[in-house]
């Protein structure tokens, strides 16, 4: 159901003088052929006798080499006046062209990356491209259309024939609208590739917050989730972060493009990719309980980047080569920084509370040592990121977002709470802005005009060095302690990983490989589901007060009664009792934080400036 048009201009008449200079791509979407749609193009006029055609090896965002040239097939091209255009394959991306000059209209067919037979790298799906005859087309404009070499400034019009009741979801404003075709024009094949468009049967809803228009567009195709649905999940969070930006958001237009899958992906992941005026999302088509706080976390994540790198980023990626990137050293602050802001603005402003909070962060912390190289300089691993230190880079969402909270905490410590991450993005933003980028090797300078020189000392030990993070240090700035490591004797559930069925309502046990004494005592097996604890009835809504009400009251030597449904190999299932008595067991704890009750005046207005808490 659409609830609002937006961005749309109505016209009469979609017919439309284009200049010399200008790309024309022509797609019909009513016309497509074994899970391919043809384009076609009339190229923007060429005095040179050879030019080279090219279709994007990389984007801005995705950090992975994909070659989206692999999905274009049967390339033609026709020469004026029946002239032939000789055609010469210089790589999966590129054709070189003569007599250039010549050249009357390009045409090729592309098939989309969400269900392709093209195995070989699979296209992480919210940077692909979905061709859903008669349902739905997920434009990522970079699978679809590409550019002459040298020629990337220069206008682009895009000309869809659409099915009759398709909408053309986009933060673009240049959009002429008919019952039967849309022209979109856009001023350069940056702002192209910056702009998907989900063409589907409208379901749409519009937010206005302050000044700035915000769509939500979904596709759901058992109808699950509506578009109403997610804007009402993420209507407080808007507000919160245009509160956190300082009041207004940084942007007049916002999209939020959703498709919701019921089929596993071919990528085998899901999540989102972030554009400057938008962003594009795949996720599972899940109940509204469950999928409404991934939806938030993501969706926080991603609405960020309308600060970085909309407003602040390097020239790598300012004058992004598309078939030769080049990477920039300060992931840490593109992704890094966003993660961190997306959690903190969420705590900052009440939508989540303090524990949460921290739990997310101390799991950062034990998924960066755990899980990657805490050794290699943070970067140095951003700008091998595409090659050597592939492997290292989701590490940008662990260590970078807590490169970002200890900036924050030291900032405010050394400000007498007047001046955090919050401030110095909005800094950077005025000293740079959409239109110019920094140099990578000028950034920590510039940081420390705005700031501190402890800071330029902590980018230098502990992002462009070695050395790991400072956890204790930082959070003695703001009245906490904290442990890398603790032991002691805990009385605990036995070391049991559970999970839920929603079918009976029941908790699971989903793994066992990390079970203590207790859980031995207990003989726990993978697949009980949990019925009663301690004669309560367990579900997903008490599981809180029931659990934690045992982990905080029962004592050594009290009895503890479980029944779980078990099923034998045969697939029959009983009703087991599992029974033993309680006994303390030692726990290692890592990442232990707690309030120094002795904190300073200093580290106190720390802290509460830094989470709004005393």
């Amino acid at each position: 159901m659409q609830k609002s048009l937006f961005f749309i201009s109505t016209f009469f008449t979609l017919n439309q003088a284009f200049a010399d200079g200008d790309y024309h791509y022509s797609v019909d979407l009513t016309a497509v052929k074994n899970d391919k749609l043809t384009i076609k193009l009339t190229p923007p006029d060429i005095s040179d006798n050879e030019t080279v055609f090219m279709f994007p090896a990389m984007v801005p965002g995705t950090y992975d080499v994909y070659d989206f040239g692999r999905f274009v097939s049967n390339f033609k091209v026709e020469g004026k006046d029946g002239q032939t255009i000789k055609v010469e394959v210089l790589d999966k991306n590129s054709y070189k062209l003569s007599p250039a000059n010549a050249i009357k209209e390009i045409s090729y067919e592309v098939e989309d990356t969400w269900d392709t037979d093209i195995k070989e790298k699979v296209v992480f799906e919210p940077g692909g491209t979905n061709i859903e005859e008669g349902k739905n087309f997920c434009l990522n404009t970079h699978g679809f259309f590409g550019y002459f070499k040298n020629k990337i400034e220069a206008n682009f019009i895009l000309e869809f024939i659409k099915p009759k009741g398709f909408y053309a979801s986009t933060s673009l404003t240049n959009l002429k609208s008919g019952e039967l075709k849309d022209v979109i024009s856009v001023f350069n094949y940056h702002d192209l590739v910056d702009s998907p468009i989900m063409y589907t049967q409208p379901d749409t809803t519009t937010i206005q917050v302050g000044k700035a228009q915000v769509l939500i567009s979904v596709y759901s195709p058992n109808k699950i989730l509506t578009s109403d649905f997610i804007a009402r999940n993420l209507k407080e969070l808007l507000f919160a972060q245009a509160e956190y930006l300082g009041g207004e958001l940084p942007i007049d237009k916002y999209a939020f493009l959703f498709y919701f899958s019921d089929k596993p992906s071919l990528s085998g992941a899901a999540g989102a990719l972030e554009h400057s005026y938008s962003s594009f999302y795949y996720l599972p088509e899940a109940d509204t309980s469950v999928i409404a706080q991934e939806v938030r976390d993501v969706a926080a994540h991603e609405f960020f980047h309308i600060v970085t790198p909309l407003s602040i980023h390097s020239k790598e990626i300012g004058d992004f080569d598309f078939n030769n990137p080049q990477m920039s050293k300060h992931l840490w602050l593109y992704e890094g920084l966003t993660e961190y802001a997306a959690h903190h603005m969420q705590v900052k402003t009440g939508l989540i509370e303090f524990d949460d909070f921290f739990d997310l962060m101390v799991g950062k912390m034990q998924n960066a040592r755990q899980n990657y190289n805490d050794t290699v300089p943070f970067t140095v691993m951003s700008k091998y990121a595409l090659d050597k230190y592939k492997k290292e880079y989701n590490n940008v969402y662990e260590k970078g977002a807590l490169i970002g909270m200890c900036m924050d905490i030291m900032l405010r410590y050394y400000s007498n709470g007047n001046y955090g991450t919050q401030e110095l993005m909005k800094d950077l933003s005025k000293q740079y802005g959409k239109n110019k980028s920094f140099n990578d090797d000028d950034l920590f300078n510039d940081i420390e005009k705005l700031t501190f020189k402890e800071i330029r000392t902590f980018l230098d030990n502990h992002v462009a060095g070695p050395k790991p993070l400072p956890y204790k240090e930082v959070f003695e700035m703001v009245g906490l302690t904290y442990e890398e490591k603790r032991v002691e004797e805990r009385i605990t559930l036995g070391g049991i990983s559970v999970g839920y069925n929603p079918t009976t309502n029941h908790l699971v046990v989903v793994n066992t490989d990390k079970l203590d004494a207790f859980g031995k005592k207990l003989k726990f097996k993978e697949e009980d589901e949990i019925i009663t604890f301690n004669n309560r009835k367990l579900s997903l809504d008490n599981m809180k007060d029931v659990l934690g009400g045992f982990m905080e009251n029962a004592k050594p030597g009290d009895k503890l009664i479980i029944e779980v449904l078990r099923k034998d190999k045969k697939g029959n299932e009983t009703i087991k009792e599992l029974k033993a008595k309680v006994k303390p067991v030692k726990v290692t704890e890592t990442d232990v934080i707690e309030v120094n009750e002795k904190a300073t005046q200093q580290q106190l207005t720390a802290r509460k400036t830094w989470l709004g808490i005393n």
